[in-house]
């Protein structure tokens, strides 16, 4: 990989993070900005300059053979993404969804699907199991970029204020989350786990990935839920969180004892990194059980602590934890007991706050004393766990 590449991708971590400092800061002390574009900007750096450029760098330096890495097109595609990343920057936090935001977020997509493309052709994988992965990414990738297609005729017709806004928008963050994002870190992490002597067995793999497709269709049926008040989706949504549970622990079942052999031999960094991503996974898969509870199902899209937590668990803990892992794996001298600690003492602590406060709503307890300003507090360990890496 690039260092150039994989310092840029770093980069954008950091400034997301910053950000995100900063919108805890809002709420503790009073600022002359506008709060939602700048959410709009932390989101899309978090989501498209870290983690969609991040899995760029790692997918093309595992999946691309060397000759065709030594043209100059992922060069140049990978610094186009980035100055869409730049002027998204620039402009969401002035202007918000506005002609300048939009034409670089139109910059990014269609970098997206050049990438995809060439990916696809390019890409020489000698694990089956890695490389359906890394087609079903890709395809979840481009799939879920109808939301954003959509958003134009919604918008033209009035519709902001309907249901069908949310469902496009959340057609898009669905699909890209759980589709693109996940496939891509499953396939990456596969590679590294082959290159460890763990090996799946291939009927077990090929359950596991029929029954993850199927469940992530059906779970978009909370978005649906939410939308349009039917508890049907809600139970749609519950089968297709079991089907995904089912589907891990075929996989797991299938070698868990070489799992463990070898997992147990490994620095103790790695393994720290490697439980922490997997403990995310299981607890975003346990939250998404509960919402079968038609009282749950409600509430976690009422109470902003409650969805931003969960946001978090999925994109720091599972799909960033789960990235460190596979670089750690690549650049293990990156990786100071300093910045795990820092990393992991953020995140903890801050999704400890997070869920708590929304339990404490909900159970009409209040609110934890200074909640913002704590809050604040433990958010400062995590850009600067990224400065530290």
């Amino acid at each position: 990989m690039h260092k150039s590449w994989l310092v840029t991708t770093l980069t954008n971590f950091f400034i997301a993070a910053t950000l995100g400092l900063l919108l805890r800061a809002a709420f503790v002390w009073d600022f002359d900005f506008d709060y939602k574009n700048l959410l709009h900007t932390h989101s899309h750096i978090a989501t498209l300059g870290w983690v969609y450029l991040i899995l760029f760098s790692l997918l093309v330096d595992y999946f691309v053979p060397p000759e065709v890495k030594q043209k100059p097109l992922y060069s140049r595609l990978f610094w186009i993404t980035q100055l869409s990343v730049v002027g998204m920057l620039f402009s969401f936090p002035f202007q918000g969804y506005g002609a300048v935001s939009i034409t670089f977020s139109t910059m990014h997509i269609f970098a997206s699907y050049y990438f995809a493309r060439a990916l696809w052709r390019d890409m020489e994988v000698e694990n089956p199991q890695s490389r359906v992965l890394v087609k079903a990414s890709l395809i979840f990738m481009v799939l879920s970029t109808i939301g954003l297609w959509a958003m134009g005729p919604v918008i033209g017709l009035g519709m902001q204020a309907t249901p069908w806004y949310q469902v496009v928008v959340q057609f898009y963050l669905h699909f890209q989350f759980n589709g693109w994002f996940l496939l891509a870190v499953f396939a990456l992490l596969l590679f590294v786990f082959n290159r460890w002597g763990i090996q799946f067995e291939s009927k077990a793999f090929s359950r596991f990935l029929k029954l993850y497709l199927i469940g992530l269709v059906l779970t978009f049926a909370h978005v649906l839920g939410w939308a349009f008040k039917a508890d049907f989706y809600n139970w749609i949504n519950g089968v297709g969180v079991i089907i995904q549970f089912i589907g891990f622990g075929i996989l797991l079942k299938s070698n868990i004892q070489q799992i463990r052999s070898i997992i147990s031999e490994l620095s103790s960094k790695i393994k720290v990194l490697l439980y922490f991503s997997i403990v995310s996974l299981a607890l975003k898969v346990m939250l998404q059980t509960f919402l079968l509870i038609p009282e749950i199902a409600t509430i976690s899209t009422q109470l902003r602590s409650l969805m931003i937590g969960y946001i978090h668990l999925t994109m720091l803990g599972s799909v960033s934890g789960f990235i460190f892992v596979i670089l750690y794996d690549r650049f293990s001298q990156l990786f100071s007991s300093t910045f795990i600690g820092l990393f992991l003492t953020g995140f903890i602590l801050s999704e400890a706050l997070l869920f708590l406060q929304g339990t404490f709503i909900w159970l009409n307890l209040g609110s934890i004393p200074n909640f913002y300003f704590v809050l604040f507090l433990v958010s400062c360990f995590l850009p600067l766990s990224v400065l530290v890496l």
